[in-house]
């Protein structure tokens, strides 16, 4: 492995102090690489946890639910480039989070896609290029949860070690192949991403290809459930899928149980989950009401 892409221990910054540190290292720097870890697999309102920031020297991790991060985005705004990969998710957190802009903003992802590279996920390009495979291990943490473990810091600010030299080689095939003016009107479209606000559709139920097994009865029953689950989800704090899964959702709508024995049975529904879920199940069924 080169070494400019040897892995370091990653900086923790976790205060104002490192925080104000960071920004003075960050405006020296023409070029930085930048990542996100969200927490949007455990809770109903996902927030940024976590930012990795890499200069050709250092890679940082910055807690930001530990110290204010806005301050950072005037840095990164004020003209150096910064480089991430598969970008228009990054672009969304940050504007929601933080009203962040990036004007000069490089994809990784998107170049390597122009100029025709068979495998476009981080891990792929990092193997391919670098000869390193990149770990999964902590892929589904909840990255809100605190504290943080060593592991968890080393395995995020791995996101980011790569992108420099990687940018270095995708930036320099663009130029040779003449493709770099296109490849930077995409990534301008990708820095005019928008937040995308988050919308419940009481009518999403209806696109469970298993929904379109059910009787009339059972579409209502499947409606009713859907709006009820969003409701406790939202109201709990979790992901709509952690409170009742869409599979168990449809056989609930199609048993349609009138009681806690009859609820007992229907595959999927643990103890566990009776105690947490079941009269609200009982409650949305006997509200259901069916189209006429």
């Amino acid at each position: 492995m080169p070494k400019s892409t040897a892995q370091r221990e990653p900086v923790l910054v976790a205060d104002a102090s490192g925080l104000a540190a960071l920004g003075e290292a960050l405006a020296r720097e023409p070029v930085v690489a930048l990542d996100t870890e969200s927490n949007s697999f455990h809770v109903y309102r996902e927030r940024v946890c976590l930012l990795q920031l890499s200069t050709r020297q250092v890679d940082y991790v910055l807690d930001p639910l530990a110290v204010d991060a806005r301050p950072l985005g005037a840095v990164l705004a004020g003209g150096c480039l910064v480089v991430l990969h598969g970008a228009d998710y990054d672009v969304r957190c940050l504007k929601r989070e933080y009203g962040w802009a990036l004007p000069r903003l490089f994809d990784t992802m998107a170049a390597a896609r122009r100029l025709g590279q068979p495998g476009l996920g981080l891990s792929a390009l990092v193997e391919a290029h670098f000869g390193a495979r990149l770990s999964k291990e902590f892929q589904r943490s909840d990255w809100g949860r605190r504290p943080l473990r060593p592991e968890q810091l080393r395995y995020a600010s791995l996101d980011t070690h790569f992108l420099l030299p990687l940018y270095d080689l995708l930036h320099g095939e663009l130029c040779s192949r003449g493709r770099l003016a296109e490849a930077e009107e995409e990534f301008r479209r990708i820095g005019a991403a928008e937040p995308r606000p988050k919308v419940f559709d009481p009518e999403g139920w209806r696109r469970l290809k298993a929904a379109r097994s059910l009787d009339a009865g059972g579409r209502a029953a499947l409606r009713a459930l859907w709006v009820a689950r969003e409701e406790r989800a939202s109201a709990v704090d979790r992901p709509p899928f952690k409170v009742l899964s869409e599979h168990t959702l449809v056989e609930i709508a199609r048993r349609r149980p009138v009681s806690a024995a009859e609820l007992a049975g229907v595959p999927g529904l643990t103890p566990v989950l009776l105690k947490r879920v079941g009269d609200l199940v009982l409650a949305a069924l006997q509200g259901a009401t069916v189209d006429r």
